[in-house]
C-alpha cells in the first residue's frame, strides 16, 4: 500500500502518515474481520485520509496566504497602528490561554520555536495531521479574536 500512496502523492513522509492514519482506522474496526473485501476498503480508506488531507491542507494554504496578505499592507506606520497592533499582540496573548492545551501548546511551538509540523507531533505525541488541524484551528481561533477586538 505504500508504493501505491507514495506514487500517487510523491512525498514519502505523507504516505507513510496516511498509511499509519490507515491501519488505526482500520485496527479500530469493531470486527474487521467482517468485511468482504478488506483489501479494496483498505486502499479506499487511504485514498479518503489522503483526499481529505488534501482538502485540508488546501484550505489551510488558502487560509495563510489571507493572513499574510493582510500582515504585508503597504500601508505606512502611525502611531494609531501602533496602538492598535500593540493592542491586538495583547489580545492575542489573552485568547491563547482559552485555547486547550495541545492546540495552544502546537501553535507556540510552530509560531514561537519555528518547529516543524513533524517535530511538534512528536514532542505532543499526536500524529502530523493533527498539528496541523490544532495549527489552524488557532489560527482561526486567534483571527476571530482579532477581528472583533
Amino acid at each position: 500500500m505504500l508504493k501505491f500512496l507514495v506514487s500517487r502523492f510523491r512525498d514519502t513522509e505523507d504516505a507513510a502518515e496516511i498509511a499509519q492514519e490507515t491501519w488505526l482506522r482500520i485496527h479500530r474496526l469493531d470486527n474487521p474481520e467482517a468485511l468482504k473485501n478488506p483489501r479494496a476498503f483498505l486502499f479506499q480508506t487511504a485514498s479518503n485520509i489522503a483526499i481529505d488531507r488534501s482538502r485540508h491542507a488546501a484550505v489551510a494554504k488558502k487560509y495563510l496566504e489571507q493572513s499574510i496578505s493582510l500582515n504585508y499592507r503597504e500601508d505606512r506606520p502611525t502611531v494609531e497602528n501602533g496602538v492598535a497592533a500593540a493592542e491586538a499582540l495583547q489580545l492575542i496573548k489573552i485568547s491563547l490561554g482559552s485555547l486547550p492545551h495541545k492546540c495552544r501548546d502546537a501553535f507556540l511551538l510552530h509560531r514561537g520555536r519555528d518547529m516543524s509540523y513533524p517535530e511538534i507531533a512528536v514532542q505532543l505525541g499526536v500524529s502530523t495531521s493533527m498539528v496541523e488541524k490544532y495549527i489552524i484551528r488557532a489560527l482561526k481561533h486567534l483571527r476571530q479574536v482579532v477581528d472583533k477586538g
